[in-house]
């Protein structure tokens, strides 16, 4: 009997027209997500609306995240995605999602507003409130636009909001992992999420500079095979303990998004 809990740190749900090129249904939501985990192993998975949604200020995806919520507690999770120009609307947007209807998390990619993530100014608002509502605070890092959202960057907001948590999408990757170790050193609060990195020796390295608490799974599905991190993980990376491997795949996301608090 397998007593490992596996959560996937960062997946989407919604409509993405492209998911049906690979035979998936459109929209992609509750039911689906069950059937791909039962299938896979995975206990739970935190979703966001995909990027697409985009024009529909992603509330149409929202809505199908908050009925998978409902529909299946403590296996879907929520994360709100925004626009922070729009001022009090997203602030109110956010509170709605989750005192009404269960979010566990906030994802923040600047390709969604067109901002930086250093625009404090703009962002310290949402950034309170998130911190009030004690979420966890997703930010997308890396690849082309990584100029705008370095892990760098996440770790001088999550020194200023040290009772929160924080997840650095991606490891910075590509481009910007490089960046990673001393973000994680300079900000405790938060924690690497690695989806689209298929890298065991690049894991295994930021593993044995920060410590195995410190990272979480994550898959981009259905964009991407789900059980791919947990089966690099569990399979390929032998030199961490069982216990170190637990916390990688499970453990230290119930804690990011406060299940075990």
């Amino acid at each position: 009997m397998r007593t490992t809990l596996i959560y996937d740190a960062h997946g989407y749900l919604g409509n993405n027209p492209v998911w049906a090129q690979t035979g998936l249904p459109v929209p992609f939501e509750g039911p689906d997500w069950i059937k791909m985990m039962d299938r896979t192993g995975f206990d739970g998975a935190l979703v966001a609306p995909p990027g697409v949604g985009a024009p529909d200020d992603y509330l149409p995806d929202m809505d199908r995240i908050a009925a998978a919520i409902k529909e299946f507690p403590g296996r879907i999770f929520g994360m709100c995605r925004l626009k922070p120009s729009q001022g009090q609307k997203a602030l109110d947007q956010l509170r709605f999602r989750v005192e009404e209807q269960g979010f566990h998390a906030l994802k923040m990619n600047t390709l969604d507003d067109n901002y930086r993530l250093d625009d404090r100014l703009l962002l310290d608002p949402i950034f309170e409130l998130a911190a009030e509502l004690g979420i966890l605070m997703y930010f997308h890092t890396g690849d082309s636009h990584g100029e705008t959202c370095q892990p760098s960057m996440v770790a001088d907001v999550a020194v200023d909001f040290p009772s929160a948590n924080f997840s650095i999408g991606h490891c910075g990757y590509p481009g910007w992992t490089d960046q990673l170790v001393p973000a994680l050193r300079k900000a405790p609060n938060a924690r690497a999420e690695t989806a689209g990195l298929f890298s065991p020796a690049v894991i295994q390295g930021i593993i044995d500079e920060v410590g195995a608490d410190r990272i979480m799974i994550g898959s981009n599905g259905p964009n991407s095979p789900i059980d791919l991190p947990h089966i690099m993980v569990n399979k390929h990376m032998n030199k961490l303990t069982d216990q170190e491997k637990a916390l990688v795949v499970g453990g230290n996301f119930r804690r990011a998004i406060r299940l075990d608090n």
